[in-house]
């Protein structure tokens, strides 16, 4: 056994443990089952996707508005390409919550630049394209509670970028 490791401490992890695995059965899963990718991310033929926290793609976002909240960096080559942050809003509609989001991203930008934002058709979908000046430049997307926020790493190709925001779209 483990003598170094407090006897009440062993215990509490294998309940723990079994809690987990009882859940899972429950729930029709294994516990390896579940560490898969997040569904968002699922297929992304030629991307790899690093899971981070959704603060580590914006902190603002990364609030108790959502009920499910995931984010990661998108990579093509190794190159990253896009950070994104996928969830769905707890109350109202996704629309309504990108629309505040682009406010409060359009007040933090200097006096008279505002938030050049335009909406662009990426395969089925439409989002809305936003660039703040020497800041931020990204796409988000809203469709009933499901609300997307995408940041364009500075350099990648822009077809790139909109390859890669399709194909996430598309696993919505």
């Amino acid at each position: 056994m483990l003598p170094i490791v407090p006897h009440a401490t062993r215990i509490k992890a294998a309940t723990l443990a079994a809690v987990i695995v009882a859940t899972c059965a429950a729930r029709g899963s294994t516990p390896a089952a579940s560490a898969g990718p997040i569904s968002v991310f699922s297929e992304l033929p030629g991307f790899t996707v690093t899971e981070i926290g959704p603060a580590d793609v914006d902190p603002a976002v990364a609030g108790a508005e959502f009920n499910d909240l995931t984010a990661g960096i998108v990579s093509q080559n190794g190159a990253p390409v896009l950070r994104v942050l996928a969830g769905q809003v707890k109350s109202g509609n996704g629309d309504a919550f990108v629309h505040k989001y682009l406010e409060n991203l359009s007040a933090q930008t200097r006096d008279g630049v505002g938030l050049p934002s335009e909406p662009q058709r990426l395969g089925e979908d439409v989002v809305t394209h936003f660039n703040v000046p020497l800041t931020a430049e990204g796409y988000t997307y809203a469709q009933g509670p499901t609300v997307v926020i995408a940041y364009v790493t500075a350099g990648s190709p822009p077809a790139t970028v909109e390859d890669g925001l399709t194909k996430i779209l598309a696993n919505l």
